[in-house]
């Protein structure tokens, strides 16, 4: 599932891209994905304009100049694919936004686990009303996290995960940041120290701010809407590293799961 970073690296794209362009047409393939796409979105999107592209947790966000806007999130599986001319279309090609310099964004999504939908600015503002705070914004501090976390009966990694608390911050991420901050994901979130939650704070920062700059991560399905890769999982310390060599200590990177999610770290590094 694209994380923040990839959705970030989505949403600038698109900013570049689409922005101030009208949308002529929207053509919908198939209305079920994980939730039903919005009825009449063909009117409600004809003639508006992209006004702005912004990113809040896992979904980038469409503003348009008359008050809706699109909300859209990948799923599992799924990709923006932006197109200057016309293009071939996929079995899995379930929305085309077409604008009227004829280029064209596609919603492909194989397992349709994403969602499509078009709100109001009320209706934009009660969706996203219970999300955590964005790990990259300023207020998001060694204090906070320690706060954040003083009650918080569960594993850290857990923890960094729960979207009410954190946003963005998926499997990838929060195995990649705990490594970089040397804290193992089976402690209690609330035990972390004021100078752990100050470390763990500024690798997700870094983490996450390293892996915008590399495009993301290309692991199964992810891809920028040129079609570039991103390639950050070049630079993964323990994530899919089971059974190979710790970069730092050479220790063998261990495998375990944690509320279903498989949790990738180095015993000896992380403690």
């Amino acid at each position: 599932m694209p994380e923040l970073p990839e959705v970030e690296v989505i949403s600038n794209f698109l900013l570049d891209k689409i922005k101030n362009k009208q949308i002529s047409n929207v053509i919908v393939n198939n209305w079920n994905l994980r939730a039903p796409i919005t009825k009449n979105i063909d009117d409600m999107l004809k003639g508006k304009v992209i006004r702005n592209i912004k990113r809040r947790g896992k979904y980038t966000i469409w503003n348009t100049d008359g008050s809706v806007a699109v909300i859209i999130h990948l799923g599992m599986s799924g990709k923006l694919i932006y197109a200057d001319h016309d293009q071939m279309r996929n079995k899995h090609d379930h929305v085309v936004f077409l604008f009227s310099d004829n280029t064209s964004i596609i919603f492909n999504d194989p397992r349709r686990f994403g969602l499509v939908i078009v709100l109001n600015k009320e209706q934009e503002t009660d969706f996203f009303s219970d999300f955590g705070i964005e790990p990259l914004t300023d207020e998001f501090s060694g204090d906070y996290l320690q706060e954040l976390l003083k009650n918080k009966k569960v594993n850290i990694k857990s923890a960094l995960m729960d979207n009410k608390s954190i946003v963005g911050v998926g499997n990838i991420y929060a195995s990649e940041s705990l490594f970089r901050a040397r804290i193992s994901p089976l402690r209690s979130a609330k035990n972390l120290t004021y100078r752990e939650c100050e470390k763990l704070a500024a690798e997700i920062k870094n983490t996450l701010s390293d892996a915008i700059a590399a495009g993301g991560s290309t692991l199964k399905d992810y891809a920028q809407p040129s079609g570039s890769a991103g390639y950050f999982q070049n630079n993964f310390y323990v994530y899919g590293k089971v059974q190979k060599p710790c970069k730092i200590c050479n220790n063998i990177i261990t495998l375990i799961r944690q509320n279903g999610r498989s949790t990738y770290f180095c015993n000896a590094c992380q403690n």
